[in-house]
């Protein structure tokens, strides 16, 4: 069961399509560990157009649950043009136990310059993406609008991301992204991270890290991941 709807609460319909660059997938899907489990015994991820975005479930608390079901919400940056979205639930060992219909959206929205994407392989922590543009402006989550005519979507402080910066214009010059573990919440693991660069919703170059709970240091920058640097024309 799961449904899209923009910001506003509208309804995004299957093979429909919106004006809304930001929309949020919500739905429920059935614990792997069976109806008397009180924890989720698996994962469950958002695919959009290939790309696996993790969501962490919470026990449902509707009139109408059923038994075992839990219930997730994201939010999902489209691209301009056609984008496909399917739910998959994984038991523990990494297995598809389950699966939405596959959602299509058409979205009549301006192509972007720039997409930046950052998601983390853990739940409950805070990891943080700095975006430097060429004039030093940054956009991050205590400026999230920090560069000009860019936008950084949300600060996620509580697992998984992502966090998504986008720029319909990008101004030409050298770029720089960084990466920063800001808190543990109590997270002891290793911390898996990936960020996505998509030049003209071309396909992403995508770069891997890992932090340790040691790394994890609020707004020093000691233990920044330095990205990429890049130029845009």
């Amino acid at each position: 069961m799961t449904h899209i709807t923009d910001r506003s609460g509208t309804v995004t319909d299957n093979g429909g399509t919106t004006d809304q660059r930001v929309q949020t997938v919500a739905g429920r899907v059935m614990n792997p560990a069976g109806a008397d489990a009180s924890t989720f015994d698996g994962s469950v991820f958002v695919v959009h157009n290939g790309n696996r975005q993790q969501v962490t479930p919470t026990p449902c608390t509707m009139g109408d649950c059923q038994p075992g079901e839990w219930e997730f919400t994201t939010d999902l940056v489209l691209n301009s043009g056609s984008n496909n979205i399917q739910v998959v639930v994984e038991d523990s060992g990494g297995s598809q136990v389950g699966s939405s219909s596959t959602f299509n959206v058409n979205a009549n929205i301006p192509a972007r310059d720039l997409t930046i994407t950052l998601t983390w392989a853990t739940d409950l922590n805070d990891v943080d993406m700095h975006i430097y543009d060429p004039s030093g402006n940054e956009a991050y989550y205590r400026s999230l609008g920090g560069i000009p005519g860019g936008n950084l979507d949300l600060d996620d402080t509580n697992g998984f991301g992502p966090e998504t910066f986008t720029m319909e214009s990008a101004t030409p010059g050298e770029w720089t992204v960084k990466v920063r573990y800001y808190s543990t919440h109590g997270v002891t693991s290793e911390v898996p991270v990936t960020v996505r660069v998509s030049k003209h919703e071309g396909t992403p170059e995508v770069f891997y890290h890992t932090f340790t709970a040691e790394q994890a240091n609020s707004d020093d920058t000691t233990n920044d991941w330095t990205v990429t640097t890049f130029t845009m024309p």
